[in-house]
C-alpha cells in the first residue's frame, strides 16, 4: 500500500504531463492519457461521453482548433492539489490559464479530474468543471 502522499505526488506528475502533452500537438499520445469510455460533465452540456480514442481525437481536434482560432498559445498549471481515494483510484482539481502568444490570459478555469490507474500508468476517466463562484473539494482559493 502506497502512501498517500506518494500517490498524490504521482497523480501531480501526471497532471505536468497532462499539460506538457496537452501543450502540444500529438493527440494521439494525449488520447493515451484518458480511460475509455471517459466523461465530462458541465453544468451548460451535461454529461459528454468519448467512447475511444478515434473519438477522442475527433473531439479535440475540433477543441484545440477553436482555441488556436482564439489565440491560444499554451496552458499552464496555476494550482493543484490530488486526493488519492484508493491505491488505483483519486480526484485531482486544478485551476489552469490559458495564454496567447504575447503571454496575456486567455481564461482561467478550474476543473476536477477521476484519476485511475490502468496498467500501471493514470488516466483521466472524467472531467468536472467547477465554474466560479463555486470552489470545488477542500474550499481551495482561486
Amino acid at each position: 500500500m502506497a502512501s498517500t502522499e506518494l500517490l498524490a505526488a504521482e497523480m501531480e506528475a501526471f497532471y505536468r504531463h497532462y499539460i506538457d502533452i496537452f501543450n502540444g500537438d500529438d493527440l494521439t499520445g494525449f488520447a493515451a492519457l484518458f480511460s475509455y469510455p471517459w466523461g465530462v460533465v458541465s453544468g451548460k452540456r451535461g454529461m459528454s461521453v468519448i467512447n475511444d480514442e478515434a473519438g477522442f481525437v475527433r473531439v479535440f481536434q475540433k477543441m484545440k482548433a477553436g482555441l488556436k482560432e482564439r489565440g491560444w498559445a499554451r496552458s499552464a498549471i496555476d494550482m493543484m492539489r490530488a486526493w488519492p481515494t484508493g491505491d488505483d483510484t483519486g480526484l485531482l482539481m486544478a485551476d489552469y490559464s490559458r495564454h496567447r502568444k504575447d503571454g496575456s490570459v486567455l481564461e482561467r478555469g478550474r476543473t476536477c479530474y477521476t484519476l485511475r490507474r490502468e496498467a500501471g500508468a493514470w488516466k483521466i476517466v472524467s472531467m468536472l468543471e467547477v465554474s466560479e463562484p463555486h470552489l470545488g473539494p477542500g474550499d481551495l482559493p482561486r
